[in-house]
């Protein structure tokens, strides 16, 4: 089965994808922020910071492969295309 055309209007599809690109940047950014506070009041120097930026690049990156594999009728409530062949 094709995908259906997205009958959302154009303003409606940026705005989801404004969406989806800030918050994999929040997931790929606060963890390290975080972990830096976390240096900060335990004296730890960069402990904490490097264990924040790995744990949110594995995050964001798990995130945009997800997004990759995600149908576009998904984010409509519509089931998206299936392994089934028809004969």
């Amino acid at each position: 089965m094709p995908n259906l055309p997205d009958d959302r209007s154009p303003l409606a599809m940026a705005m989801a994808w404004v969406s989806r690109v800030t918050t994999i940047s929040f997931e790929m950014v606060l963890p390290g922020l975080l972990g830096y506070w976390v240096d900060q009041k335990l004296g730890t120097d960069p402990l904490f910071l490097v264990i924040g930026v790995v744990l949110g690049l594995i995050g964001g990156m798990w995130h945009l492969v997800g997004l990759t594999h995600e149908p576009s009728s998904r984010t409509r409530g519509e089931d998206g295309p299936t392994d089934k062949t028809e004969p």
